[in-house]
């Protein structure tokens, strides 16, 4: 049912929440650092790659 209500940000589900910012939460707990640095001559971007075990 939530695929209903998950196009938008802004359309609450029947039980008043807003999957699309869900999601946005998981995304980012499940995420790792990443830094990003401007210089005149081009840009450095670091991240993190976590590493699961099996």
């Amino acid at each position: 049912m939530a695929r209903r209500y998950d196009s938008r940000t802004t359309i609450f589900s029947p039980e008043g929440r807003l999957y699309q910012v869900e999601y946005a939460m998981e995304a980012i707990s499940n995420a790792g650092a990443a830094i990003g640095c401007l210089a005149s001559d081009g840009v450095v971007l670091i991240a993190e790659k976590k590493i699961t075990s099996k």
